[in-house]
């Protein structure tokens, strides 16, 4: 069952911007198979991008990718996000970034 988060905290209000922005046609959130990587417990692991470079999935990481999505392309995907910069403020970045911790 999905899971649930109390009005109007960060996390919900990360899970309406996932939605709105329709992250949710790329990005899954139980692990299934889309054209993007899922979101569901990636929070704190290693992630392989195209060049060979291993990183961390931190918060630091996931405003980069929100950011700038073709700086670093995870192995076996297709360098095709948007950047959010100009749609998203730095505070919905963070709502978002607080609901993609949560999916685990």
């Amino acid at each position: 069952k999905p899971k649930t988060f109390p009005p109007n905290s960060p996390e919900f209000k990360g899970h309406d911007i996932f939605l709105r922005m329709s992250c949710n046609a790329c990005h899954s959130i139980d692990g299934s198979l889309k054209l993007g990587p899922t979101i569901k417990n990636q929070y704190g692991k290693e992630i392989r991008h195209t060049d060979g470079t291993v990183m961390i999935i931190d918060d630091k990481y996931l405003r980069e990718s929100i950011i700038f999505p073709l700086k670093h392309i995870v192995d076996g995907y297709t360098p095709i996000m948007p950047s959010y910069r100009p749609i998203l403020t730095d505070e919905e970045i963070n709502y978002l970034i607080a609901y993609m911790k949560a999916i685990n």
